[in-house]
């Protein structure tokens, strides 16, 4: 049974979504979305806090070498038994994938190597499909925004820090 939509003036701000064309994932605009949902290791949810300063820490770094990253969270769920990442990402899904297997391997391997259950590692083709495996589509995905791209965020970050510079200089 498929739902009526009632149209309003709520409605008339809707977004046109899609499927990502290359893997699992909703599309709107530039912007993909990408959840998962895995067992914890034995240890694996302790491993995870104590590892959890230096993950945040460097967090910025590594996203960075990306570069089409929107939001990335990962958390403990069920009573830690269970993993639960959220990525937000301009583009296609294979190639995020494949650029933070090339950018990212040594954050993810602290994220998920002894944490997520079974998995051996980013240099573990298998072990990475598994891991993949475990990804779905959510029900639900809004973002604002959907034409612009984490690289022109940072780009108009830098602009107006310019622009301000300029002003701040003429006065």
């Amino acid at each position: 049974m498929t739902a009526k939509l009632i149209e309003n003036e709520r409605t008339a701000m809707s977004q046109h979504i899609s499927r990502q064309p290359d893997g699992p994932g909703k599309r709107i605009g530039k912007k993909g979305e990408i959840s998962g949902i895995g067992k914890v290791a034995p240890g694996g949810a302790q491993l995870f806090r104590e590892r959890l300063p230096q993950i945040q820490a460097e967090a910025g770094y590594w996203e960075t070498r990306i570069g089409t990253v929107h939001d990335f969270r990962v958390t403990l769920i069920d009573n830690d038994t269970r993993i639960l990442f959220t990525i937000v990402f301009d583009g296609d899904f294979k190639p995020y994938i494949a650029d933070i297997l090339r950018e990212a391997s040594p954050w993810l391997d602290q994220i998920f190597l002894g944490v997520w259950d079974g998995f051996k590692g980013t240099q573990d083709r298998k072990s990475v499909e598994e891991l993949l495996g475990f990804a779905f589509e959510c029900d639900f995905f809004f973002v604002s925004n959907p034409d612009v791209t984490a690289r022109d965020v940072a780009k108009m970050r830098r602009l107006s820090g310019a622009v301000s510079e300029l002003l701040d200089a003429a006065t």
